[in-house]
């Protein structure tokens, strides 16, 4: 399949930011766990204890994500939500944060490498070296979930889970699989190339189901939208059961 045309729909964050705790966005109290380089909040959205947390924005050039994070506050997500974890990224309509960092070879996992194994993805001077990475891990600590929901695109769409099926509880095993059922795409081990110091590998070393849910790039508004309502009804699946390994 040929690659669809990225055209970075219109995100709010773009040009400029609203109040993401706005009644008409974001219903759930936010909670500000740390800032951009540039100097934007990194706002988590219903912030409390879950078993699930639901992240987007890892990428800027990622839209897809933001603008699915942002319906999922509208919609009243059941789990708490961080709808842009890179808003420079978003803001500069880039992949990387404002210090053209990798944000998801940032991670303090096993594999990080202090060379990039492609130009493309910069793993910054050390682990969590970012502020963005380290609002990430206070998120962890603020929900304390067993399972992360990842929202990012690529040329593919599928539901990658770095953990065999048969080493998964039964029950969560079910919820993914209505999930890409319902929405017609693949569950897979790997995105195909290594990944060191991304969140699966964190995920892996630290217990975390992680989920990385790859949107098809370039999906429209309303193609996104049809989305909701399967990806509510995987959130709230998720929510009631916690993983354990």
């Amino acid at each position: 399949m040929a690659d669809r045309p990225h055209p970075m729909p219109a995100m709010p964050l773009l040009v400029d930011p609203p109040p993401w705790n706005a009644a008409d966005r974001a219903p759930a109290q936010a909670q500000v766990l740390g800032r951009s380089l540039l100097g934007h909040d990194i706002a988590l959205h219903g912030a409390r204890r879950a078993n699930l947390l639901v992240m987007a924005g890892v990428h800027g050039d990622e839209s897809e994500g933001v603008f699915l994070g942002h319906l999922l506050l509208q919609a009243g997500c059941p789990a708490p939500v961080l709808p842009c974890l890179n808003p420079d990224g978003a803001f500069l309509r880039q992949r990387w944060n404002a210090r053209n960092v990798d944000l998801n070879r940032n991670l303090p996992a096993p594999d990080w490498k202090p060379e990039a194994l492609n130009p493309r993805y910069p793993p910054g001077t050390a682990p969590a070296s970012e502020p963005e990475t380290q609002a990430f891990l206070r998120a962890l600590d603020v929900v304390a979930p067993s399972t992360v929901i990842s929202l990012h695109s690529y040329r593919e769409t599928f539901v990658e889970v770095e953990r065999p099926p048969e080493t998964m509880p039964p029950g969560i095993n079910g919820a993914i699989g209505t999930f890409v059922d319902a929405v017609g795409i693949e569950r897979r081990l790997s995105i195909g190339y290594p990944t060191p110091g991304a969140l699966g590998a964190y995920g892996l070393n630290n217990g975390l189901l992680i989920l990385t849910y790859e949107l098809l790039r370039g999906s429209t508004h309303g193609e996104l939208y049809r989305l909701l309502p399967h990806l509510l009804h995987l959130i709230a699946a998720l929510e009631a059961e916690r993983f354990r390994i």
